[in-house]
């Protein structure tokens, strides 16, 4: 059960920062409106593999929940938050200041708290 709730989680991360990774791409500038952004996204390698990789943790998650109560899988799921500031700080070099680290480690704790028997 944990297992795939962690896959669920490690997914999500990886799809947010797939997109992240796609719309930050030094592609051809897209056209203005719209239709142009949307039609910037379709042909962005990096949100083609996020989107699979949503799909992917869509059925996962689903599998988590048929073994796991809702209690207890949507707080664990909390922990895509701590993925995400992990992952933004090591693989997308962002800055992430102390009170979002500090609020990062507060939400594992919470989770910690809730997800422990």
């Amino acid at each position: 059960m944990f297992v795939l709730l962690l896959g669920a989680v490690v997914g999500d991360v990886t799809g947010q920062v797939c997109f992240k990774l796609g719309l930050n791409a030094d592609e051809a500038p897209p056209r203005p409106g719209p239709i142009g952004f949307v039609m910037a996204l379709v042909r962005s390698p990096w949100v083609i593999v996020g989107l699979a990789v949503y799909v992917v943790e869509f059925v996962i998650w689903y599998a988590a929940l048929t073994l796991a109560p809702l209690s207890l899988a949507f707080p664990f799921a909390a922990l895509s938050y701590c993925g995400v500031v992990l992952a933004s700080k090591f693989i997308l070099h962002e800055q992430v200041s102390r009170q979002r680290w500090l609020a990062t480690v507060v939400v594992a704790i919470g989770v910690a708290l809730v997800c422990i028997p």
